[in-house]
């Protein structure tokens, strides 16, 4: 069925991008241009999550995506569990709410700039305009995953197996650990060993096994990481839990991609180092990071773009919280330096062929960490901004109102 998704996207007719040049023309428009035929647009952003201008544009695309471009889907670097409960309410003819949608998108996002990206994803979400998703198996605090999901899939295990499950993945999901209970690599494999036995078929449905599948394989990172020992002071980077992480996101692209009826485009919004087409130029003597981007490019091509964010100087945060910090002045020899040359502008997109031409560069445009890269097999775009700022936190909606 994959297989035969996959030739009908390759074959299905490509949208005609917004022309957006000439004098009136902005950088966004310049973006929006380069992405609007494309099949998989990948909006990254620091690996901080933290970035005020970057997140306004990005919402910014998001709409003008959907509402120019026909784009029709939209995931996002959260967890998985969230909008399978959406979309099941959906199916089913039920209300879902702002607070829904903002649960799923997650703590990591709750600031001023993403707000205006709720109402937008809830009433298109509504009108079936389109469909969304996490991509991570990772479980969002404060949300249904934490909260509901269990009880919902335990029943459908043994009574036996339910009530012991029950515990141990309770006292996890509420984090009850103490000196007398310790959160062990034994410990997490027993929570595996529970979603796999539902993941292996005592689900009731198809968006539940999915949901403890995702379970499964986050355990088994947490089991693999826990039992490995502290690695000596200096050895090369280890990327073995990125890469599991990021293939496991390709997973549910894959997913999420299979149960439609025909191709779709897709935004994609995570941060750069997971979104990145390649980054062989990290690799320390670990063996190289194995990007979600790269599965992406892989599977998609030419039909898949990765856009990229950095910035001369300012801000950013860890999130939206008040950890902040600051970006030191551009390098000269920078790409940033380079795009930003004009004293007058205020941000610059630079576009395939101009980081082409640029060839190997220290540039900044995945971490905030100056790299040397060619960074065009990294990117597809950069979009620069002069001064970068940390996110307005906003309060995360109350789940305890009624729905």
């Amino acid at each position: 069925m994959r297989s035969v998704l996959f030739l009908l996207l390759l074959a299905g007719c490509a949208t005609p991008p917004r022309r957006a040049e000439g004098p009136g023309a902005t950088e966004v428009d310049r973006v929006v241009r380069d992405l609007c035929d494309k099949r998989v647009a990948l909006l990254g952003e620091d690996s901080h999550h933290g970035s005020a201008r970057t997140l306004d544009v990005k919402v910014e695309l998001t709409r003008r995506l959907v509402e120019e471009c026909q784009y029709d889907a939209f995931f996002i670097e959260a967890g998985v569990y969230d909008f399978l409960r959406i979309q099941e309410r959906l199916d089913a003819g039920q209300p879902i709410t702002q607070d829904m949608v903002s649960d799923a998108v997650g703590g990591m996002w709750a600031n001023e700039e993403v707000a205006p990206l709720i109402p937008l994803l809830t009433r298109w979400l509504r009108e079936g305009t389109v469909v969304a998703g996490g991509i991570d198996d990772q479980v969002n605090r404060g949300t249904y995953a934490q909260r509901e999901m269990a009880p919902e899939l335990l029943p459908a295990l043994a009574d036996s197996r339910r009530a012991e499950c029950g515990e141990e993945i309770e006292r996890y999901l509420s984090w009850r650990y103490d000196d007398a209970h310790r959160f062990t690599a034994a410990s997490a494999a027993r929570i595996q060993g529970c979603w796999a036995e539902l993941a292996a078929g005592a689900s009731t449905s198809r968006s539940h096994g999915w949901m403890a599948r995702n379970l499964e394989r986050f355990f088994a990172r947490q089991v693999a990481v826990m039992s490995r020992p502290p690695p000596p002071e200096g050895s090369p980077t280890d990327w073995s839990t990125f890469n599991d992480r990021d293939q496991s996101m390709f997973a549910n692209l894959q997913w999420h991609l299979s149960r439609s009826p025909g191709p779709r485009k897709a935004i994609v919004w995570l941060a750069t180092v997971h979104a990145a087409k390649d980054l062989k130029h990290m690799d320390d003597g670990g063996g190289p990071p194995v990007p979600f981007g790269s599965h992406v490019r892989a599977r998609f091509g030419e039909q898949a773009f990765v856009l990229g964010f950095s910035a001369l100087q300012g801000k950013y945060s860890l999130a939206s919280t008040p950890r902040t910090y600051d970006l030191e002045p551009a390098r000269a020899d920078s790409l940033e330096a380079w795009a930003l040359s004009s004293p007058s502008a205020d941000s610059r997109y630079v576009d395939a062929h101009q980081l082409r031409e640029n060839g190997t560069r220290v540039a900044r445009a995945v971490n905030y960490r100056w790299m040397m890269a060619p960074w065009a097999t990294v990117i597809d775009g950069l979009l620069v901004f002069r001064e970068e700022a940390p996110p307005r936190p906003r309060a995360l909606p109350s789940s305890a109102r009624a729905e």
